[in-house]
């Protein structure tokens, strides 16, 4: 059947129309890619019930990515190759509201400066880059290694601070669970069935397994403890513990005088959106060098908060002048916070 006039003029001024100002339609719409990645910015703080949304975002993306990298192909149909670019548009604007809506999250749990600012600097490239449709788009559809780094990547920060939560894991374990299940779901993306399923491809993908949880091993200490984040760390030279009540708070700095008693204490404050068996411990370090590490401490942390606390004695002469600083960390080694202490002369 012919293609009625009426349709086919309209379809070739579609297309003049097109040509002509799609670079101007996709700059704007970039525009307001970023208004609205700010909207979702300020509309995540503390928002921890949109995370099963983010997942499902995530399994679709993950589901039409797969779907249509096998059956759209250069010779289907028009309809199949509209709807492709239809899910492409769908797939860039899911990453691109996934990684604004994180972004607080991990800020909260990052402590600037340190190892772990890199990740959340990394993540806020990428969600700005998201935004700039014609080279977001020209890069998924042209370099397929970026494609599966950035899914992986995308989807390891969200496993990483919805697992957690979801099933009451430490958070070291969530993040291996978080990179397992990364890499496991971008596999079906690389390679079809049929090549998966060769002995020789099955030992690659379980050998890539075991050094994906081995790097993240390893980089543990780049990446913020989500979901856990210190709200307070305060220091006192007088300390009650069975109430954990702090007596005689310094701020600041603080004479060498003042701290006559022989003991600075260190009082942190973590938060959790929820019950998480969590291990923490506390160092102290002057000019860098560190003087006490505590011992690792197991709790279970709640939404209300849990505080953790130590002291440095003082050595024989009392405290020396210099910058105390004092950091609190997972029994893992990740940075939830720090606090920092001027004793003078």
């Amino acid at each position: 059947m012919s293609t009625p006039p009426r349709v086919a003029a309209l379809s070739v001024t579609f297309e003049r129309l097109h040509q002509r100002y799609a670079r101007l339609f996709w700059t704007l719409h970039s525009v307001w890619a970023l208004f609205t990645g700010a909207v979702v910015l300020v509309l995540a703080h503390n928002r921890y019930g949109f995370l099963p949304w983010v997942i499902l975002f995530l399994a679709l993306t993950w589901a039409t990515t797969l779907f249509f990298s096998r059956l759209a192909r250069p010779d289907s149909s028009r309809a199949m190759r509209l709807a492709h670019g239809f899910v492409s548009y769908l797939t860039r604007i899911m990453y691109q509201e996934t990684l604004f809506f994180l972004i607080p999250f991990y800020l909260y749990s990052t402590t600037f400066p340190s190892w772990n600012s890199a990740y959340v600097i990394v993540l806020a490239a990428l969600a700005i880059l998201s935004c700039f449709d014609l080279v977001f788009d020209r890069l998924l559809r042209e370099h397929r290694a970026f494609t599966l780094a950035f899914f992986a990547l995308v989807t390891f920060s969200a496993l990483q601070f919805f697992l957690p939560v979801l099933l009451k894991l430490r958070v070291h374990h969530g993040t291996y669970l978080a990179a397992a299940v990364s890499l496991l779901a971008a596999m079906p993306l690389a390679f079809s069935w049929q090549e998966l399923r060769k002995p020789r491809r099955l030992v690659a993908v379980l050998i890539g397994l075991v050094l994906a949880i081995q790097a993240t091993r390893l980089l543990r200490p780049f990446v913020p403890p989500v979901p856990l984040r210190l709200t307070k760390l305060r220091f006192a030279s007088a300390f009650e513990p069975r109430g954990l009540k702090v007596v005689e708070e310094v701020e600041g700095s603080v004479s060498r005088a003042a701290l006559a008693g022989g003991k600075l204490y260190a009082v942190g404050t973590v938060f959790a959106p929820t019950a998480l068996p969590t291990t923490v411990r506390i160092r102290f370090l002057v000019d860098g060098k560190e003087l006490r590490s505590s011992r690792t401490l197991e709790l279970v942390a709640h939404q209300r908060g849990f505080r953790v606390w130590d002291a440095l004695r003082a050595p024989p002469g009392g405290f020396r002048a210099g910058r105390y600083r004092v950091e609190v960390r997972t029994g893992e080694g990740q940075l939830i916070g720090r606090g920092a202490l001027a004793v003078t002369d």
